[in-house]
């Protein structure tokens, strides 16, 4: 008789991952975990101390997906959008393929704090100095006010009042990108059609 697989502390993780992925932060127990995995509630007790052990490790696990899903979108290679632009579709793209992750890490109350900035800051705000040529401080008012329309976006695609397809939100970011360069100025560099945030089609 073959002998039980052992469930290791990442496999437990990934589970209490796909829980939260499935029906939410509230439904994260041991019980709902221990059934994704297929196995008693024994072995995440004997990986992790309690349940709010668990929950610590599964908000890292949350932010980490929600952060390479994103950079992923922002560093591929798409000749269509610039490195910003790229940055807003991955944000909409993981509201909208990641309905529960989106609602816990920016949605739900009392789960994981104020998140105004999150992980990519810093590397957007090294984005939009290099191909726009703004100054740190310009930089950092301009992606503020970008992100509260970004962010309006993906919640309305998150609760699904809108569908919009990916190169109308390539459009309509490159609209309001234009329509802040009123207010910032025009970009210091001398910009092609892409960097504007224009998609090619």
């Amino acid at each position: 008789m073959p002998a039980p697989k052992k469930v290791t502390r990442e496999d437990i993780l990934e589970g209490a991952l796909n829980t939260l992925r499935e029906s939410g932060f509230a439904s994260v127990n041991a019980r709902s975990v221990a059934k994704n995995l297929g196995c008693s509630t024994q072995p995440i007790y004997l990986s992790y101390k309690n349940m709010d052990e668990l929950k610590t490790e599964l908000i890292k696990r949350a932010i980490q997906e929600h952060s390479s899903r994103v950079k992923e979108c922002m560093e591929g290679q798409n000749i269509k959008w610039s490195r910003y632009c790229s940055y807003g579709i991955g944000l909409v793209r993981f509201a909208k393929e990641e309905k529960q992750l989106f609602r816990f890490l920016y949605l739900d109350d009392g789960q994981n704090g104020n998140r105004q900035d999150d992980i990519h800051i810093p590397q957007i705000i090294r984005v939009i100095q290099e191909d726009y040529g703004y100054s740190e401080e310009i930089a950092r008012q301009f992606h503020r006010d970008m992100t509260f329309y970004s962010f309006g976006i993906a919640v309305m695609v998150n609760k699904g009042s809108l569908e919009i397809s990916i190169d109308d939100l390539a459009t309509t970011f490159h609209r309001e990108f234009l329509a802040l360069t009123s207010i910032y100025g025009v970009p210091p560099k001398q910009l092609s059609e892409k960097q504007y945030g224009e998609n090619n089609t």
